[in-house]
């Protein structure tokens, strides 16, 4: 017996006046003297929990 794995596709129905959502910029911070982050409103929690951590760490 064979364990074959399958790739489906799956769309959604989607009304014809559906327009994805606009991103914009949520905020920006400089580091440095040539080093700037800009996070927009639509990051993912866990990339911005990861970003914040690496620009936040404790170096003690």
């Amino acid at each position: 017996m064979h364990n074959d794995q399958e790739i489906v596709q799956v769309k959604l129905d989607q009304p014809k006046e559906f327009q994805p959502a606009t991103t914009s910029k949520a905020f920006q911070m400089k580091l440095g003297e040539s080093k700037t982050v800009v996070v927009y409103n639509r990051v993912n929690n866990y990339i911005l929990d990861a970003l914040l951590k690496a620009v936040f760490r404790n170096d003690h």
